[in-house]
């Protein structure tokens, strides 16, 4: 089975909401889905459209997405799509970023799983695996 090499992460303001809205528009089928204790709010959930598979999370202004249990953005406003991407070596990939203006999010390692993430200088929220 080949792997998706990147894939679309959209943070939405209502997760429950566009869970529905892409079944009836898209014919989305829900993979999985991980919701953050007392608040409900969903942390990350996977989809599939069609062929493609798409990440997605709840994020608002309540808490139940945000700074601290999604990752500090360091800037106001919300970052709708993110990619996340699957690369060859993470670190390199991190530190090549960094370099050319980068704002580190987090730093890969055995914690994290392996997975960086950063803000590229057009306000873009890659997460390299």
């Amino acid at each position: 089975m080949k792997v998706q090499t990147i894939i679309p992460y959209f943070m939405v303001l209502s997760a429950t909401r566009f869970i529905e809205f892409t079944k009836n528009v898209f014919q989305s089928e829900v993979v999985s889905i991980n919701k953050l204790e007392g608040s409900g709010g969903i942390i990350h959930a996977e989809m599939k459209i069609g062929n493609s598979t798409i990440y997605f999370a709840d994020t608002s202004a309540d808490g139940s997405c945000g700074p601290g249990v999604c990752g500090d953005l360091k800037k106001e406003g919300l970052v709708s799509i993110q990619m996340y991407i699957y690369v060859e070596n993470v670190i390199d990939t991190y530190n090549k970023a960094i370099s050319e203006g980068a704002t580190p999010l987090m730093e890969p390692s055995v914690e994290t799983g392996n997975i960086g993430g950063f803000v590229d200088p057009f306000n873009n929220l890659w997460w390299v695996q």
